[in-house]
């Protein structure tokens, strides 16, 4: 017999198991003053959500965010939503948003207006960068929407580091080697590196069940597995970028490079060991954390919102063009495609060119 779906519903995940999830009957409050329901429409699925999974109890307790009952708690994700119900006077029902939301139907928050959106002034959220709990106007949906909704939360990480690796190469470098390079923030980074001329020589390094994937898209110039770093040969003074978290990868690249290393930039956790203390022993230049919100944050205030965020949206359109020729986007609806979606991207499996974006 089949159990009734509640209309509105908590996807909720045991913090110390992520392998187990349950679905829950969620309230329906009467708004206060200032108060907007968001219906969330749908989002998407990648490894920075398994980062806020797995690191949702460190330094930034990513779980505190959209709490669940004891023990457990609903997963952080980015996506569009629509207001279904307003006490703000500023936002009308029906207004399409893009921003940080949880794994449900419906969110509720407390908007103070923005030029570009809103910030939720929810308390119970200002423990995160504010970069989280500000909410984008968004247009109605295109052809590229669902590869927006997939994209749009982690281009900034690679739009970030490509104006690090400009300043990189003027000042001398000349080799970029990538780990976890079939990942969407890699992908996204060396096509705009490209775009923009740097010059840089590209060294990725990948598993190699997405070598051929990787070499295919002809963005790198060379494609270099993990157990075949040993063979791997550089241009000149590199720079590392390490997309993996995973300890030993670290230790094998910046072993094999240590002495033509200007720098090391750690910015992702896509391999389920990651970790984000440096491995005992690491050679070379002392791994930086890239915080992507923190970065495009103050590049934002130095240049002018305005100037950022209109070179930002040519680039993204760009990219998001781009992927059509190797990204395909598989749509789910409702908490079974969510929590068989989510255990693909926590286990590794779910293959390089494939994206999922979830409906409620």
């Amino acid at each position: 017999m089949t159990v009734p779906q509640p209309d509105r519903w908590d996807l909720v995940y045991k913090r110390d198991d992520l392998t187990a999830s349950e679905v829950r009957a969620a309230s329906c409050p009467d708004l206060r003053p200032g108060e907007v329901r968001l219906a969330v429409e749908k989002f998407g699925l990648t490894a920075n959500n398994a980062t806020y999974a797995r690191f949702g109890a460190s330094d930034i307790p990513f779980w505190d965010a959209f709490p669940g009952p004891e023990g457990y708690g609903r997963v952080p994700v980015w996506g569009h939503a629509r207001v279904e119900e307003s006490r703000h006077p500023e936002i009308a029902p029906g207004e399409r948003y893009f921003g940080y939301l949880p794994m449900s139907t419906h969110h509720v928050v407390a908007p103070q207006p923005t030029p570009r959106g809103f910030a939720d002034g929810t308390p119970q959220r200002h423990f995160l960068h504010p970069w989280y709990w500000h909410f984008e106007r968004a247009e109605e949906p295109d052809a590229l929407d669902d590869r927006r909704t997939l994209i749009h939360p982690v281009y900034p990480a690679a739009y970030n580091l490509a104006d690090m690796l400009a300043g990189q190469a003027a000042a001398g470098a000349r080799a970029l080697v990538v780990t976890s390079a079939s990942s969407k923030v890699a992908i996204g980074l060396v096509e705009e590196i490209t775009a923009r001329g740097l010059g840089l020589e590209t060294a990725a390094v990948t598993s190699a069940r997405n070598a051929a994937f990787t070499a295919g898209l002809g963005l790198y110039d060379t494609v270099t597995t993990y157990d075949e770093l040993d063979t791997l040969n550089l241009a000149g003074p590199a720079v590392f970028v390490d997309c993996t978290g995973d300890a030993g990868v670290r230790l094998a690249v910046a072993g094999r490079f240590a002495g033509e290393l200007r720098t090391t930039t750690l910015i992702g956790f896509t391999h389920p060991e990651a970790m984000v203390p440096p491995p005992p022993g690491l050679p070379g230049p002392a791994a930086e954390v890239f915080f992507t919100p923190a970065v495009e944050w103050q590049t934002a205030e130095q240049e002018g919102p305005e100037a950022y965020y209109g070179r930002y949206a040519k680039s993204e359109e760009r990219f998001l063009n781009s992927t059509t020729s190797w990204l395909t986007v598989r749509e789910g609806r409702g908490p079974e495609a969510i929590t068989e979606a989510f255990a693909a991207v926590l286990t590794g499996t779910l293959p390089p060119d494939t994206g999922h974006v979830l409906r409620p």
